[in-house]
């Protein structure tokens, strides 16, 4: 059976780690857990290795080190999914040396401003035979693919909201904490009838028993750029994010922020 390699930087961050524990589990794969802790890399390799389907080796990489480029060839692998966010404020340079080396580049990016500009690469990922592609992650991969299925014969798009309400238990990674507070209070793009401004305010969604009523507050998210350019008419798209949050508690929020 041939083997093909991943490469996965950030392999034992919040996001990366779950990615390495399911890829671990098929056949046929070589994985690397990189970040720049060799020994974090080291640990997660050698408790899922019981129980893996796949090899695990682990590696030290920085993508800010100036010798990067020369580090990835040197580790040679087929796919790098780039899961070191956040990704507000990076630049390509994990994409571009996947680009020089001929290597497929997947990330788990949410920024907009990241995900809408990598089309940049697009001409210099063809010339070099690969694939580049941003926001496989819950958005806008995942939002923008129920947007697809729910527009199915629908001849013009007025309005498109998406909303994400994750668990009070859930685990919150750095990267994402960072990623999210890095747009509060920051104009966000959205239709001139409804200015939207990061994080500021709050409405009432409710969702389909048994979830019910919760909170959400607008996100700076790509879907806010690309959504309206896919489908006809240009529709307005709001996004917003809030907490699970129980009953009493929501009322006492509600009555405070709407």
């Amino acid at each position: 059976m041939k083997t093909t390699r991943v490469l996965i930087i950030g392999g034992y961050g919040f996001f990366g780690r779950r990615l390495v524990e399911r890829l671990s589990k098929q056949f046929g794969l070589h994985i690397t857990i990189a970040g720049r802790s060799s020994a974090a890399a080291d640990a997660l390799a050698c408790k899922l290795r019981p129980a893996a389907a796949s090899a695990l080796a682990f590696a030290a990489l920085d993508i800010q080190h100036p010798a990067f480029a020369s580090q990835l060839k040197q580790i040679s692998p087929a796919i790098v999914v780039n899961a070191s966010g956040p990704f507000q404020g990076q630049d390509y340079r994990v994409a571009e040396a996947c680009i020089a080396s001929g290597v497929h580049y997947i990330d788990l990016a949410d920024g907009r401003e990241f995900v809408t500009g990598i089309g940049a690469l697009h001409a210099d990922a063809i010339n070099a035979g690969i694939l580049v592609t941003s926001g496989a992650s819950s958005v806008p991969a995942l939002s923008s693919a129920a947007a697809d299925h729910l527009v199915r014969g629908i001849q013009t798009v007025i309005a498109i909201d998406v909303g994400i309400s994750p668990g009070n238990r859930t685990e919150r990674g750095l990267s994402t904490v960072q990623g999210i507070l890095s747009y509060c209070g920051q104009k966000l793009p959205s239709s001139p009838r409804k200015p939207l401004v990061g994080w500021l305010g709050a409405y009432r969604y409710t969702y389909p028993a048994p979830v019910g009523p919760r909170l959400h507050s607008p996100c700076d998210v790509p879907d806010l750029v690309l959504l309206p350019t896919r489908y006809p008419g240009r529709p307005d798209v709001r996004f917003g994010a809030g907490l699970e949050l129980g009953k009493r508690r929501f009322n006492e929020f509600l009555s405070v922020t709407v």
